[in-house]
């Protein structure tokens, strides 16, 4: 026999809006259908364009299933058979919400909502990364061009709602296939340790999506100021749901390698500075520098990992070398960051975005300090001067002299 919660049930996650399509009537009404139509594309985002490029797949799991309540219009969840993926989770849900039903927590309601968000992540956990395959309940897929998905004839109940590129792969070996991520949040403050949080991923040709996972219930009431609630107190029940997803992106981004070769090293460390620079998506022009320390090696490679564009041109210019160094070339173009492939279970990626430069070891002397000059421009910013490492010595030398 099933076990019973006796708690009521119209409860809405904090980051989910949910709009009223169609009245149902005061009455709640377990058997009649539901119908939630997921809009993934938040209107003031500027993503629509891209995202109509993407195949989409909305994927909804019952958690648990809903029941009316004896003497109230409400309905109970009915707790999942013991021994089923759900079960240990909604019973500390069900705990969560008996303490709010409370009399004495009555102002405290909004403590349990703030913890929808770690419910939802606990729930994907077991759905994204359990040891077998659980099925969805309801998975539909965006026509293309489309920015939402509609799924229909729903029991009443609580649902997972997964958001992901229906091209990708639950699990794959190659992580850039697969659709689960879990991206790094703070807990809280700059001192606190980071948490992974799932989150599933939808790729285009420029950018990564990344939805988090929500939980739902059906049918479900509104408040007098559209805001959730945790009691009946308000309105009619609402069969027909609109949620608006806000996903974040990250521009799709290539490694690159830096590989600097001195011939005949001197004794003393030294040090060469390299500006990487290319025209980001937005047309603006991105520029990062970044240093080798010599200390007797003859090679050193320097990796950046996800930082350039996919498909963008970028050149690579040797801005500071030792004074008794001379550089084969300064500077170096690749015509098109390309896509680097996935490595071989236990070997390292090999990156295909590969600059190389060699410095000859041309006369006595070794490191050498970097005269930097800053001039005030005609808008109040400061500017940056380059000197070669010549005129810069030939500077420094004239300051110790005067």
């Amino acid at each position: 026999m099933r076990m019973k919660s006796r708690r009521t049930l119209a409860i809405l996650l904090c980051m989910v809006l949910l709009l009223t399509l169609a009245p149902s009537g005061f009455a709640v009404d377990l058997d009649a259908p539901n119908t939630l139509t997921v809009n993934f594309v938040p209107d003031d985002s500027g993503y629509r364009e891209d995202l109509k490029t993407a195949r989409i797949q909305v994927d909804l799991y019952l958690l648990a299933e809903a029941e009316a309540h004896e003497t109230d219009d409400s309905y109970i969840y009915m707790l999942p058979a013991e021994g089923t993926p759900f079960h240990d989770e909604m019973v500390l849900l069900n705990d969560d919400l008996a303490d709010a039903e409370k009399p004495e927590e009555q102002n405290n309601r909004d403590t349990v909502f703030e913890k929808f968000e770690p419910y939802a992540q606990a729930f994907a956990g077991i759905v994204l990364d359990g040891a077998s395959d659980i099925p969805w309940t309801k998975s539909e897929t965006a026509v293309a061009g489309d920015t939402t998905i509609t799924l229909t004839d729903l029991k009443a109940g609580l649902y997972l709602l997964i958001i992901r590129g229906a091209d990708l792969t639950e699990k794959s070996e190659d992580p850039e296939k697969g659709y689960v991520k879990k991206p790094e949040q703070a807990s809280g403050g700059e001192s606190a340790e980071k948490n992974s949080v799932y989150a599933t991923r939808v790729v285009t040709d420029d950018y990564e999506y990344l939805y988090r996972p929500q939980l739902l219930t059906v049918p479900t009431k509104l408040n007098d100021k559209s805001e959730q609630q945790y009691n009946t107190a308000y309105g009619e029940w609402i069969n027909k749901l609109t949620i608006y997803a806000k996903p974040t992106r990250e521009s799709n981004n290539g490694d690159l390698k830096i590989i600097k070769n001195v011939n005949n090293p001197g004794p003393d460390p030294v040090t060469f500075v390299f500006e990487v620079s290319w025209t980001g998506k937005d047309n603006t022009r991105v520029t990062k520098v970044v240093s080798m320390t010599f200390e007797g090696q003859t090679r050193r490679e320097y990796d950046l990992l996800k930082s350039v564009p996919i498909g963008a041109e970028v050149t690579v210019t040797e801005v500071h070398s030792g004074i008794a160094y001379t550089a084969e070339i300064s500077s170096q173009t690749i015509p098109a960051i390309a896509v680097t492939p996935p490595a071989e279970p236990g070997s390292k990626p090999v990156i295909p975005n590969v600059v190389e430069f060699t410095n000859d070891h041309t006369g006595p002397g070794g490191g050498h300090g970097v005269l930097n000059r800053f001039t005030a421009g005609e808008t109040g910013n400061f500017e940056w001067s380059h000197y070669s490492d010549s005129l810069a010595a030939a500077e420094t030398a004239a300051d110790s002299n005067s």
